[in-house]
């Protein structure tokens, strides 16, 4: 048996120096990332998820808090929590016998004065013609510069009190248009159309306009306001494409959440209010909106959700 051969130092060396110059010879670079183990180590890795956020569905645009333009006792309250209502909807209304008794008052002093204002303007012609004939009395020599100056002053003077007794109606009309407009505000009407949330009155009870006592959700589309954390600010973009799941025991009893897109991101930071880190204290979030792709199903107004962007 013949002994295996040994390389020397130098036979090592020029080993070692023609696998770099073959190395150097092999195909070009777009050859070699064709071959399984170049691909393993110079492939980029599948893209996950630019962010995650927690957020919370809203209707867009919130809730409508509603109540009387002034304050009293409540009473009518054709509504319950719950219904649905329609565009310009009585929701409520308060008691309005003094008001109704002012603009009573009010509506017959406009009609006064508009009769008033009538009778001075129905002498005016009258005394137009009156002075006419002085005035031609005066041209034949058949009556003096003094008659014709009296018939032109009661002119004047008549004219005067039509005008005052036009001012006199346009004042009226003002009070009542001002009386009809807090009669209005006596009443609350829904500015659109949407479900009942909570009614927070009864009849009798007193209602002021610091106060809402109707909340309406109104027909809106959904959406997610979600809190992006500051450390994906610049990760989220607006038009990306987001998934949604509600967060919590939710998702197993209503059906899956269609996707959504970002449709914009606050350009502000603020205080978080759906997460917090108890050691470092509050957390800096950028609010972000998104809009689902369609009405999602089974998802209520409030209901908090967990958002995952995709580049």
């Amino acid at each position: 048996m013949k002994p295996t051969p040994r390389l020397s130092s130098a036979g090592f060396a020029g080993a070692a120096l023609a696998a770099v110059l073959l190395a150097g010879c092999s195909p070009s670079g777009g050859d070699a990332l064709s071959s399984p183990a170049h691909a393993a180590v110079a492939a980029p890795a599948q893209s996950g998820p630019a962010a995650v956020a927690r957020g919370k569905i809203e209707v867009d645009g919130g809730l409508l808090e509603l109540g009387p333009g002034v304050e009293g006792t409540v009473q009518q309250l054709p509504v319950k929590e719950g219904q649905s209502v329609q565009r310009g909807q009585l929701l409520l209304r308060m008691a309005d016998d003094a008001s109704r008794a002012d603009l009573s008052v009010a509506e017959s002093e406009w009609r006064l004065a508009q009769v008033r204002q009538k009778a001075k303007a129905a002498r005016l012609p009258q005394l137009k013609a009156m002075l006419a004939r002085w005035q031609t009395a005066a041209r034949e020599g058949a009556a003096d510069a003094h008659s014709v100056e009296e018939a032109a002053q009661q002119l004047r003077d008549a004219q005067s009190e039509a005008e005052v007794a036009q001012a006199e109606v346009q004042v009226a009309q003002a009070k009542v248009e001002q009386l009809r407009a807090l009669r209005k505000r006596l009443e609350v009407h829904a500015p659109e159309g949407g479900t009942i949330v909570r009614v927070r009155t009864h009849v009798g009870s007193q209602a002021a306009p610091a106060h809402p006592v109707i909340i309406l959700l109104p027909g809106r589309p959904l959406v997610v306001r979600a809190e992006l954390n500051e450390s994906f600010a610049n990760a989220v973009r607006e038009g990306m494409r987001a998934t949604v799941v509600f967060d919590g025991d939710a998702g197993g009893s209503v059906p899956a959440l269609p996707q959504a897109k970002v449709l914009r991101i606050s350009p502000v930071f603020g205080a978080a209010h759906l997460q917090d880190d108890v050691q470092r204290g509050p957390v800096r979030v950028i609010e972000c909106v998104l809009a689902f792709d369609q009405p999602p199903a089974g998802a209520r107004v409030g209901q908090n959700v967990r958002v995952t962007f995709h580049e």
